[in-house]
């Protein structure tokens, strides 16, 4: 689970809330439940409005993308490519028929079991290529839902403010209550305002980057896919791939690959 999406969030807020307070705010004035029903409720239906109910409820599927980590194309990813490759060198395509894949990136899974069955280059380029191009659609209609409600949110905060001043000028003749009636009137567009920068337009850029990274990692997969259907060497392959990869720069290991040959860790002279 990625913590740092909940610890940016409460940060975030307690910010906001410290602030408010060591100007001499009383928190209880920022608990405005009608503020909140106004902001949450009109920009739920102006989103539902403009999308479809599969789009709406795959938006709340995949919210989870922001709260785990996104897969990442790193050594471990090239080399189970390599070793897909010296497989197929030695046994043939027809040796993942009987390769065990749990445990394999789903879209892998797929291309291995259209190698299996003996598919042409072409054919498999193709199918992989348009369920790439699917998953990309698709995963980013989701995200842009909750860039949709980042947009709309501060809009409805104005409303909720405008709405709370109609109530305050009910009280024009009554003055002393003409300073607190407007500041609860302004929390809406607070609700609106840290809804949309806190929340739902953070909660878009972190999917949008979890769905850029597993995109990446498809298609390393599916370069190398294709490299071993056209029969092409292990250590061709990670020539090719192993710019592809990522140094993981949080680790205490040197960035990068020494050597494309080096992640395959099989003794070169089985596919000599």
């Amino acid at each position: 689970m990625d913590l740092l999406t909940l610890i940016g969030i409460a940060v975030g807020v307690l910010a906001v809330v410290a602030g408010f307070s060591l100007e001499g705010g009383h928190f209880v004035t920022l608990l405005q439940p009608e503020a909140l029903a106004i902001v949450l409720g009109g920009t739920l239906g102006a989103v539902m409005i403009q999308n479809t109910w599969a789009r709406f409820f795959d938006a709340v599927k995949h919210l989870r993308m922001a709260f785990v980590k996104a897969p990442r194309v790193d050594e471990a990813s090239l080399a189970a490519v390599l070793e897909w490759g010296d497989q197929a060198k030695l046994n043939g395509l027809l040796a993942f028929e009987s390769m065990d894949l749990q445990g394999i990136h789903p879209f892998a899974r797929r291309g291995l079991e259209l190698l299996a069955s003996g598919v042409s280059t072409a054919v498999l380029e193709d199918a992989l290529h348009r369920e790439l191009e699917a998953c990309g659609r698709t995963h980013m209609a989701a995200a842009r839902v909750w860039q949709q409600a980042g947009g709309y949110a501060p809009t409805f905060g104005i409303l909720g403010s405008v709405l709370g001043l109609i109530q305050v000028t009910g009280h024009l003749i009554e003055p002393a209550e003409l300073g607190p009636g407007i500041a609860v009137a302004f929390v809406a567009t607070l609700y609106g305002l840290a809804f949309a920068n806190l929340v739902f337009l953070p909660l878009y850029g972190k999917m949008r980057a979890h769905i850029e990274s597993d995109l990446r990692l498809r298609k390393l997969y599916l370069d190398g896919l294709l490299a071993i259907s056209r029969k092409e060497s292990p250590h061709t392959i990670a020539t090719r791939l192993a710019g592809e990869v990522s140094g993981n720069a949080s680790s205490g290991k040197s960035g990068g690959l020494q050597d494309p040959a080096s992640v395959w860790a099989l003794d070169t002279t089985r596919v000599s």
